[in-house]
């Protein structure tokens, strides 16, 4: 084996030497790893020598190995500056900081022993000071470009942004991080331009003027831009600055400056004609005249409108085609705007030549003495406006009329269910007491009593909503007043509702009469409970409420002031837009015939005022109802309350008669009545519950139904009879007047009516007549 003798020499040279040298053979082992390696690597030779390259340094970038790659293959060589790669390897400077490099990779020997060298210099001072350099030149060009109220773009050789500046972001409506690494194929409507100018920079041309590009916005919006670009290198690389100003606005004015400059006279020439043409063709009479009001010009709508000629009006004063009424008022005008006040609108009777007026809304100004002005005709409107207003007089009226129908209708049903009961059990005791038989007579008694009282509760409902029920205000503990009908409330809820109480803990005084205001919040328990008929929570609760101002729920108003708020809320079913807006009228209801009077709402919001307060509903159908009863509060010391008194008949010979009434009152005076006369009677509370009677085979002479059954009605109910026994005769009785009203197509053959309140005697008559047919 041959030595070589300078092999030591070459050595001590390579350990010496301030650069790190790394040698490596065809396969990218390490067969040299000089002393500076060491100390920068922390690597002794001994523990790299015969390790691949990409062993030792196994994050070092791609760059490197193909540089090593062509000077293997090819006997190229590289240069890996630290400009893009700062940190090819991980050395530290002999004070221990990162140790920024600069690599150059070449190829040594020949083949086929071909090897790569790779010469690692330390760059760390001079990358210091140039970035110190570099920051401070940034520094100054970011202030400039980054105050600059033009864009400023910078593109590679391949014509990607570099960089943009915030006036870039504004002009194009991206983020600047956005634009990085974008062409201008993202920013204009058309890349010709650009794409011809940006080849002729780069290919070492100057733009000899700017060039007009249209930008294409984020938003979808366009503007004109004059874009002037030059080129400039860095470290071997080639960059475009690209300036570009926004002169939408002065291509604008431009553009426009010429349009208007082409179009100027036949403008002019046009509105000329447009003029005559509107002073010719129009429907308002328009006029030119002297401020005393003589007449110089006319437009043809004179004639066609008023009838009157040209002849007829220059030369003549306007006054004197106004009618006489009005003559004065157009004289004060006319000195008005002699004196320069503003134009306005002036509506006058203008007379026609044919003798009679139309109304002309005038619209005048006075300018160079003259007075111009243009009258519409509104004649057709005023008509217009009379009409409807005495058709909406008329609708009132016909409205209010349909209000006091159903208003009585109800009140007439009502009071006729508790005048039977009274009447009938009067005319029953007069019977009993003249045959000496006293032993039911406390029976009757308390039911004429009993209807009376609901007749005077109806009457004291009826003066609730017309705020005109004698109301004993005083000092009222709501929260008292409340606690002391959980009892009550609870009782009436039933257990399948859960009654929840929530008072203000301060305890608000109401200015109301206590009475009333128990029944207002037993009424809205009630209809909470109807509410949720598979149970639920009732929730009651208290509040003080101060309003600065008057608030408006819809038509209705609530005055500004301190209120003590009662609120009732419910889980139940809810109510629709439709049945909020009658919830309020008397006799609405949502309940069964005979559930209900539809009365309790609409007394509750009579009380409320009469208190000088309000009841405000919250619902949604599906999602129970709010009622907030609001009620003057009273800052005085609390008090307390009060209530109110009150001949021989054609007999039967045993038949059977089935009475089917749901008012017990009515049915007792009405089945006892029959047994007195010797029929054999059958009761029943409702149809459903008579079914099985008519349907079965126990022989019937005649059916008394009541028309307004829960359930099904007595019309239905005869209908269910006849088709069982088709010549059941049937007594109908009503105490709603329009079923009195409307008996022809009501009743069949076979069918009568009477309404109530009725006498005995009469409803006697009215059956034997009905059984002996």
């Amino acid at each position: 084996m041959t030595v070589d003798k300078h092999e030591p020499l070459r050595g001590a040279i390579h350990d010496t030497i301030d650069i790190g040298l790394v040698l490596l053979d065809g396969d990218r082992r390490i067969v040299g790893w000089n002393a500076w390696m060491e100390i920068a690597s922390g690597l002794s030779g001994a523990a790299v020598r015969g390790r691949r390259l990409d062993e030792v340094f196994p994050d070092a970038p791609v760059r490197l190995s193909t540089a090593v790659a062509e000077a293997l293959e090819f006997g190229a060589s590289s240069l890996i500056t630290h400009s893009l790669h700062p940190a090819v390897f991980p050395l530290r400077t002999r004070a221990g900081k990162p140790l920024i490099q600069d690599i150059s990779v070449r190829a040594v020997g020949s083949r086929p022993t071909l090897q790569c060298l790779l010469q690692v210099l330390d760059v760390t001072v001079m990358a210091g000071r140039e970035r110190i350099l570099r920051d401070r030149q940034n520094a100054r060009y970011d202030a400039v470009v980054g105050s600059a109220p033009d864009a400023i773009l910078t593109f590679d050789a391949e014509g990607n942004i570099q960089a943009a500046n915030p006036a870039a972001s504004r002009e194009f409506g991206y983020p600047v991080e956005a634009l990085i690494g974008r062409s201008m194929g993202l920013l204009l409507a058309d890349t010709a331009e650009w794409d011809s100018a940006f080849g002729r920079i780069l290919g070492g041309k100057t733009l000899s003027r700017p060039i007009e590009l249209t930008a294409q916005r984020k938003n979808g919006s366009s503007s004109y831009l004059e874009a002037s670009a030059s080129s400039w290198q860095s470290e071997g690389r080639i960059f475009v600055t690209a300036i570009l100003r926004d002169v939408t606005e002065r291509r604008m004015a431009v553009e426009a400056l010429r349009r208007l400059n082409q179009t100027l006279e036949r403008r002019v020439a046009q509105s000329t004609a447009d003029r005559n043409r509107m002073w010719t063709l129009s429907t308002d009479v328009m006029m030119v005249a002297s401020l005393d009001g003589t007449i110089s010009s006319i437009n043809p709508a004179w004639t066609q409108l008023l009838g009157w000629k040209e002849a007829d009006l220059l030369g003549a004063n306007v006054l004197d085609f106004v009618v006489p009424d009005e003559r004065s008022r157009l004289e004060s005008e006319l000195q008005a705007l002699s004196r320069g006040t503003a134009p306005k609108l002036v509506e006058l009777g203008m007379r026609t030549a044919g003798g009679a007026s139309r109304r002309i809304e005038w619209s005048a100004v006075a300018a160079d003495d003259l007075l111009q002005a243009v009258g519409r005709d509104v004649t057709a409107e005023r008509e217009a406006e009379e009409a409807l207003r005495k058709a909406e007089e008329a609708l009132r009226h016909s409205q209010k009329m349909e209000a006091i129908g159903q208003l009585t209708g109800g009140i007439a049903h009502d009071f006729n269910n508790m005048l039977t009961a009274i009447i009938g059990s009067m005319e029953v005791l007069k019977r009993r007491i003249r045959a000496g038989r006293y032993d039911d007579v406390q029976s009757f008694m308390d039911g004429a009593i009993g209807a009376a009282n609901r007749a005077a509760s109806l009457t004291h409902r009826l003066l609730a909503f017309a705020r005109r029920q004698p109301l004993d205000p005083k000092a009222v503990d709501v929260n008292q007043l409340i606690r002391g009908m959980e009892d009550l409330l609870r009782r009436t809820l039933g257990e399948a509702i859960r009654l929840s109480v929530d008072l203000a803990p301060e305890g608000w005084t109401a200015l109301t009469d206590a009475h009333q205001l128990e029944n207002a919040i037993l009424n809205l328990a009630i209809n909470a409970r109807d509410a949720m008929p598979n149970g639920g929570t009732l929730s009651i609760g208290t509040a003080r409420e101060t309003l600065s101002h008057k608030l408006r729920f819809g038509q209705e108003e609530i005055e500004a002031g301190d209120y003590v708020v009662v609120c009732v809320g419910d889980t139940g079913v809810g109510m629709s837009e439709e049945t909020l807006k009658k919830v309020f009228e008397p006799f609405f209801t949502t309940k069964p015939i005979g559930q209900g009077t539809g009365l309790g709402l609409s007394m509750i919001y009579g009380f409320a005022k009469q208190s000088r307060g309000h009841v405000r509903i919250e619902s949604t159908e599906g999602s129970g109802t709010i009622f907030r009863l609001y009620l003057p509060l009273y800052l005085g010391s609390v008090e307390a309350r009060v209530a109110a008194p009150a001949r021989e008949v054609a007999a039967g010979a045993g038949e059977t008669v089935l009475v089917i009434e749901d008012d017990s009152a009515v049915r007792l005076i009405i089945s006892d009545v029959l047994r007195d006369l010797g029929y054999a009677c059958i009761e029943a509370s409702d149809g459903q519950s008579a079914l099985p009677m008519l349907t079965s085979n126990t022989p019937l002479d005649l059916l008394i139904t009541d028309v307004g059954l829960p359930g099904l009605n007595g019309r239905q109910v005869a209908e269910i009879a006849r088709r069982h026994r088709p010549d059941l005769k049937i007594l109908f009785v009503t105490g709603y007047a329009e079923h009195a009203t409307g008996q022809a197509p009501f009743l069949e053959a076979g069918m009568e009516m009477v309404t109530k309140p009725f006498a005995l005697d009469a409803l006697a008559l009215k059956i034997r007549q009905m059984i002996q047919r």
